[in-house]
């Protein structure tokens, strides 16, 4: 009775020791290759119209929910024509750009917004901006916000088209008024690069 209870023990003992040895090996794979037991989000497959974006852009002070693409009557810091006047955000959706700049064979995304004033026209749009999303660590993280770089002469702010994302790379189009343009029409073009070190996203 004692040898069988003695053989069960072993038994066990050599199975747990199986399944230690199996897991450990699993779990060496995935670190050897840099992955994780958790799948990263296919930016592709993300409905960017229901979303939360930052808030930093429209100069809100808290992050901005959307639904099928918009936000509307948004607290804002932005004056004109009264102080703290509320923005319409949208997105542009036929604007979003994929492209992997980090290097990790996964697409980043790019997501153009623009900011205007509470049931405006183009004269009242304040703000455009780019934010480049990642989801490699199983949730939207934002690397950076691209806006222009040339200065602003029209009531409209100036607009960006990323045109190209590659390794460590992003160009975009960046089209500014000059000062006889109409709020239509932006005639100045100039072309944009962001280079990405370090989980950072900076001006070339």
């Amino acid at each position: 009775m004692v040898d069988r209870s003695m053989g069960r023990a072993r038994a066990l003992t050599l199975t747990v020791c199986l399944v230690l040895a199996v897991g450990c090996l699993v779990a060496y794979r995935f670190l050897s290759r840099g992955e994780t037991s958790e799948d990263p989000i296919d930016l592709r497959a993300v409905d960017w119209r229901s979303i939360e974006i930052p808030g930093a852009l429209c100069r809100s002070p808290e992050p901005i929910r959307l639904r099928e693409g918009l936000a509307v009557n948004v607290p804002s810091e932005f004056d004109g024509p009264e102080p703290n006047m509320p923005q319409d955000v949208a997105i542009l959706m036929e604007e979003i750009f994929y492209g992997d700049i980090t290097g990790d064979d996964r697409d980043e995304a790019a997501l153009p917004v623009i900011c205007g004033n509470h049931d405006s026209t183009a004269a009242g749009q304040r703000a455009m901006g780019v934010f480049v999303f990642d989801g490699s660590a199983q949730k939207l993280s934002v690397l950076g916000t691209l806006t222009s770089r040339e200065p602003r002469l029209g009531e409209p702010p100036n607009l960006l088209k990323v045109e190209s994302m590659k390794s460590g790379r992003i160009t975009a189009l960046d089209r500014f008024y000059l000062e006889d343009d109409y709020n239509c029409c932006p005639s100045g073009e100039a072309r944009e690069t962001w280079v990405y070190r370090q989980g950072r996203l900076a001006a070339r």
